[in-house]
């Protein structure tokens, strides 16, 4: 699998009661993954709801830096490519509020928040995971229980089934 180039981000941690600047990145760790938004001023964030909040489905909304932070600490994310001007990262964030398209490998969070700053769609957690042996034996063992799980719930589909049972 070709590796893919990351930009290099600089992470810096938002202090207590200080505000992002308008149209900034925004992320938030969380058990496994960092989730992300994009500030617009105000005190509040636009996100893709989804998995932060113990789901895989979920609409893109608008809240506040509070509830997107959901209790943990809140990190301004910069990086080394070039992209839209602030006015623009918010224009793009707002105008898909209320979207429900959350797919957590192909449209979530960070998706998002790279579509509002450079109109690239891109998960860098996402590449990085998938370049992982790791993930190749998750996603592996995965599509072993599925078809394990179809073929124990449908008889006739044993019967049909004719690959890997010589092995």
């Amino acid at each position: 699998m070709a590796q893919f180039e990351e930009p290099r981000h600089r992470d810096k941690l938002l202090a207590r009661g200080v505000e992002p600047q308008p149209g900034s990145h925004v992320i938030s760790p969380r058990r496994g993954y960092m989730h992300h938004g994009i500030y617009v001023g105000d005190g509040r964030v636009v996100h893709y709801a989804g998995i932060a909040h113990g789901q895989f489905r979920g609409r893109i909304q608008e809240v506040s830096l509070a509830q997107f932070a959901s209790g943990r600490s809140v990190w301004i994310r910069s990086s080394d490519l070039p992209g839209f001007v602030p006015q623009e990262v918010m224009r793009r964030a707002r105008s898909r509020v209320g979207e429900n398209r959350y797919r957590i490998l192909r449209n979530n969070c960070e998706h998002f928040c790279e579509w509002c700053l450079r109109g690239e769609s891109r998960s860098y957690q996402v590449e990085r995971f998938l370049s992982s042996s790791s993930a190749l034996r998750m996603m592996i063992g995965v599509i072993s229980l599925a078809a394990n799980r179809n073929r124990s719930e449908n008889p006739r589909a044993q019967s049909r089934f004719t690959g890997w049972q010589a092995i």
